[in-house]
């Protein structure tokens, strides 16, 4: 049975398993219907995950989450909110062309809709 191994390599196009990859070659190794029931289990704990940490930050609903409501350790001794650590985006700011902020700006222009693999950006 072959599923998710947590290679950590979705973001490669390389996934061993074929769950994560755009390759034809790779998705072969994966068969649909004998996942189904992993995959609705998967789900089913990981609802139940979110709305266990939903009710313990006082939040009945996920559109209620904000960046306040998560953190990350920075150190044995440091933890920073995600709303200190970065910089959002404009509803729809990607659309205008317009990204305000030197990372998303570089990430857009990367960005390919048909490869994982990063588009050449001339140097600025």
């Amino acid at each position: 049975m072959i599923c998710c191994i947590q290679s950590q390599s979705c973001h490669t196009n390389k996934c061993p398993t074929g769950v994560a990859t755009q390759d034809s070659l790779r998705q072969r190794a994966l068969v649909v219907p004998d996942k189904a029931q992993r995959v609705f289990s998967f789900h089913r704990n990981t609802l139940k995950a979110l709305a266990e940490m939903l009710a313990a930050a006082g939040l009945d609903h996920p559109s209620q989450l904000e960046a306040r409501h998560l953190v990350r350790r920075m150190s044995a001794t440091e933890i920073k909110l995600f709303s200190q650590l970065h910089v959002f985006l404009k509803p729809g700011e990607l659309l205008t062309g317009e990204v305000n902020g030197e990372f998303y700006s570089r990430m857009w222009q990367m960005a390919r809709a048909d490869s994982f693999e990063p588009a050449e950006v001339a140097a600025a």
